[in-house]
């Protein structure tokens, strides 16, 4: 089997990568390029895969400041918008260098969310006994062609690699989700390089904040096996500056 020639600035390619890829070169070019930018909900899935997957790192980099009695000194409607508030803020900020300040609202997700996966035995089940954040490298074979790949695996387990995700959705949706954002190119690549069975765990991040646990199935693997083809088919028509390419569709 061959082995795929890289010159798109990187040794590897990552799943991420492969995702925009099967889309088009224009979308893998972007990517390549883009500046990253956060959001609310993506800052709320950034803690909740610290909270559940490392807890220690996760106490020493959030924490909560309780607004509600300096609110009741101030009074008023809107109270949050004085001078004396914002006063107040700056020497919680000052006394805080680092930390990420969590709201209320944000704190009483995250308990939720992290008591459901601890009564239901989740927790127990998927995130202990391995290895959160673990990067792992290696020759991605059984496609069209071999390449270096690097996957960064949620939490690592000597039998299965587990990916957390979170949604707003209703987890009826997250089978669509994982077809529409490419999460079997990332199943298929990851379980090319070390061979472990791959499942998702996807939290709610709005009530009834459940949780659901997909394993992944043949189809599912062979899928993204198949756009793995097609983002190195696409891969050919690439170059530094030139990112033409005709995409064909039957409606």
């Amino acid at each position: 089997m061959s082995k795929i020639e890289l010159t798109h600035g990187k040794d590897y390619f990552s799943p991420s990568q492969l995702k925009k890829l099967f889309v088009s070169i224009g979308a893998f070019k972007s990517y390549l390029s883009r500046e990253y930018t956060s959001s609310k909900q993506m800052d709320l899935g950034t803690a909740v895969h610290m909270m559940l997957l490392e807890p220690l790192k996760y106490s020493e980099t959030y924490v909560y400041i309780d607004d509600s009695e300096i609110c009741s000194q101030i009074g008023g409607k809107r109270p949050t918008a004085t001078k004396l508030y914002a006063e107040w803020y700056e020497k919680i900020l000052s006394e805080n260098v680092g930390k990420v300040l969590l709201s209320k609202e944000q704190v009483d997700i995250l308990e939720k969310i992290k008591t459901n996966c601890d009564t239901t035995g989740v927790s127990d089940t998927f995130f202990t006994d391995g290895e959160a954040e673990k990067t792992v490298t290696g020759v991605a074979s059984g496609f069209d062609e071999d390449f270096d790949a690097l996957c960064i695996i949620d939490y690592d387990t000597d039998f299965m690699s587990i990916d957390l995700k979170t949604t707003s959705k209703p987890l009826s949706k997250f089978k669509w989700d994982a077809n529409d954002l490419g999460y079997d190119i990332q199943a298929a690549v990851t379980k090319s390089i070390n061979n472990k069975d791959f499942v998702f765990v996807v939290v709610q991040t709005v009530a009834p904040y459940d949780i659901g646990v997909f394993t992944t199935s043949e189809y599912f693997m062979n899928r993204g096996v198949d756009k793995v083809n097609t983002a190195l088919n696409n891969y050919k028509f690439y170059s530094n500056d030139n990112c033409s390419q005709v995409l064909t569709f039957e409606l």
